[in-house]
């Protein structure tokens, strides 16, 4: 190429620019609504709050079905983008199941994902096997089953089984049958197939369940405040530019620098996708109360990977139960003091709106790096707007002595009853070249044929810590956060109260920050056979990082 045609193109490139402008800005200009552009709140959002559809029982059984189906794009759309996501029902959100103690689900899960081809499921295994060193073959992204998160039932049959996979195109009827005795509270469902995990409730395959209040037992206080209570399934539901989600490495961190949102291999992970954290499916919902009136709020956060600071503006949160189980009394947060929500969590909340009528933010607060499960400094995010009418409604909150008898297990604590000594050490590696991760629980990824024994009746410690790369290899990955979950049988928790006393706290997932170790207590209590721990960082899941138990009627020779 000579210099005259040089001259001859640069020049009509030139005009070019001129006329139309430059391509970046003509991308501005022209982006579909599924484009990796901020989303307009104010086209979008600030609609009225939504709790989701309920389900209920009748007769001490609640007899529903639940269908695994992609949502369709013509008629189901994220801030204007159709989205084509593995879904219950079609929704965005899955429907709340209100039960009562004693009650039995009988839930059919009819999987309609289509099926796929031995190609296509060859190419998702290459895609997971080339990031993590897999101990066994995962599930294929249409296959699903469902997890009962925090539910104190049996693991086995066609109860709480994650070890089951049902395959696209099949159905699959559970049971699971709720003890009389069982923890009122907040849990939830999703699903939980190993290898698709992620995925799935990274498309917002997830609901609600709600063990209701004994009317009998419950303070007035706080039945009245439940009557308008608000659900809020906190979603971070991931889709790419042509509104689906099939790629792991899409829920992995991303950067930590914005300038590298640009690049082919991070544009659509969540920090870089600028797609926004939901409730319900809602963004920026708006919640209207009265002065003085009380809300319970039960907030669940069902992220794949999200650390969220909870708070709303000048507001005190009056917590009262923390995964499912009620404190016994009330620890009131004041305002500018956040609910820390970590994936899995569960944080039940009174709110009594202000005297000040107004509109009030409900954010994200910005989050330190040192707290972060990605390890960055995450901004403020808008997740609602609270709004104070002129009316009135001063209602009380309920005493920590009225909430003192809701106590699922009274004054037990457990700390001072453990015998045995569990371990888990999450291990996030990498290779020596530096191309292939090691997700693991003490040093070795999920098989299913691997599996710890623990005694029935048996009171132990576990000491949970993470643990990264050993000196010797370069670049090495240091101990990174990781979320504790364990199935069927909560735990004892030591934390720091709002008055900065220490207090115990049942739970079923927690937040550890290696390299320090922290310790929990738990019972097996009820129920034989296996189920699982795991990170709740649920692409760390799916690389590997769960591993079996089984409670046994037969002693134990040893810890682990």
């Amino acid at each position: 190429m000579n210099k005259s045609q040089k001259k001859e193109i640069c020049n009509l490139l030139i005009l070019c620019t001129l006329i139309f402008g430059s391509s970046s800005a003509l991308a501005g200009k022209i982006h579909s609504p599924c484009s990796y552009h901020p989303i307009d709140i104010d086209k979008y959002g600030k609609q009225p709050f939504q709790n989701p559809p309920e389900l209920h029982p009748q007769n001490g059984r609640l007899e529903t079905e639940l269908t695994v189906q992609y949502t369709d794009p013509k008629t189901t759309s994220i801030a204007g983008c159709g989205v084509k996501l593995r879904a219950y029902n079609g929704k965005l959100v899955g429907p709340t199941l209100r039960i009562r103690q004693g009650d039995v689900i009988n839930l059919l899960l009819k999987n309609r994902l289509p099926k796929e081809s031995p190609n296509e499921i060859q190419a998702q295994f290459d895609h997971e096997n080339q990031n993590a060193y897999l101990d066994t073959i995962p599930a294929s992204f249409n296959t699903t089953n469902v997890h009962f998160h925090g539910l104190h039932v049996s693991p086995t049959g066609n109860s709480d089984n994650v070890l089951l996979a049902i395959a696209p195109q099949t159905d699959f009827p559970y049971e699971v049958t709720l003890p009389q005795d069982h923890p009122i509270g907040s849990y939830w469902y999703h699903a939980h197939a190993h290898g698709s995990t992620s995925i799935q409730v990274g498309s917002g395959m997830a609901g609600a369940i709600i063990i209701e209040d004994n009317p009998i037992t419950t303070p007035k206080a706080l039945l009245a405040a439940n009557a308008n209570e608000k659900i809020f399934v906190l979603q971070t539901t991931l889709y790419n530019q042509k509104g689906e989600l099939n790629n792991i490495t899409s829920l992995f961190p991303g950067p930590s620098q914005p300038k590298d949102c640009n690049t082919a291999a991070n544009k659509d992970t969540w920090p870089c996708s600028q797609r926004r954290i939901t409730i319900n499916g809602q963004i920026v919902p708006i919640i209207t109360m009265k002065r003085g009136e009380v809300q319970r709020w039960r907030l669940i956060d069902t992220a794949f990977r999200e650390s969220i600071a909870f708070a709303v503006e000048k507001h005190d949160l009056h917590e009262i139960a923390l995964d499912g189980n009620y404190l016994g009394r009330v620890d009131t947060w004041k305002a500018g003091t956040p609910i820390d929500l970590q994936p899995g969590y569960r944080s039940d909340v009174l709110v009594k709106a202000s005297m000040t009528p107004g509109e009030y933010r409900i954010i994200d607060q910005p989050v330190s790096s040192l707290k972060s499960l990605r390890q960055v400094d995450e901004p403020e995010n808008l997740l609602a707007i609270l709004k104070i009418t002129h009316e009135v409604d001063d209602m009380a909150l309920p005493t920590s002595e009225e909430m003192a008898a809701l106590a699922p297990f009274g004054n037990l604590d457990l700390s001072k009853k453990a015998v045995g000594v569990q371990e888990v050490a999450f291990k996030l590696g990498q290779d020596m070249p530096g191309k292939k991760n090691y997700f693991q629980v003490n040093y070795r990824a999920f098989n299913p044929g691997h599996v710890r024994q623990l005694e029935l009746g048996a009171v132990d410690t576990w000491s949970l810590t993470t643990v990264g790369d050993p000196a010797a290899v370069p670049n090495g990955i240091p101990p990174t956060p990781h979320v504790f979950h364990i199935h069927v049988n909560p735990f004892q928790w030591q934390r720091t109260g709002p008055d900065g006393k220490p207090q115990m706290v049942w739970k079923d997932t927690l937040l550890v920050q290696g390299p320090a170790v922290t310790n929990i207590y738990t019972q097996y209590h009820a129920y034989i056979g296996k189920f699982v721990i795991h990170c709740h960082i649920l692409d760390h899941e799916d690389l590997g990082m769960m591993e079996v138990q089984e409670v046994v009627n037969i002693p134990v020779a040893h810890s682990h």
